[in-house]
């Protein structure tokens, strides 16, 4: 039951906007009743930009991970690639 109301919530976020790890843990709070841990994996690369010569560098998140308790009072892990 907890797995499917965090897949459903980690589903209906954009990435690419506005969201926090705080406001994560907050939300997630509410409706599972413990305030899970959560761990982002980023990928960083770097690039020279022919035109001005400059490095620029892309971070990117790759991989979210989400720690709770299930109703079964044992941790569990829940893994999403991010695209």
């Amino acid at each position: 039951m907890k797995e499917s109301l965090i897949r459903e919530y980690i589903t209906n976020i954009d990435f690419r906007g506005d969201w926090g790890i705080s406001r994560m843990k907050e939300d997630m709070k509410r409706f599972l009743g413990e305030e899970p841990g959560i761990d982002v994996v980023w990928e960083k690369d770097a690039m020279l930009n022919e035109k001005t010569g400059k490095p620029e560098i892309i971070e990117k998140m790759k991989k979210i991970s989400i720690v709770f308790t299930d109703i079964d009072d044992k941790f569990k892990k829940l893994e999403f690639l991010i695209q």
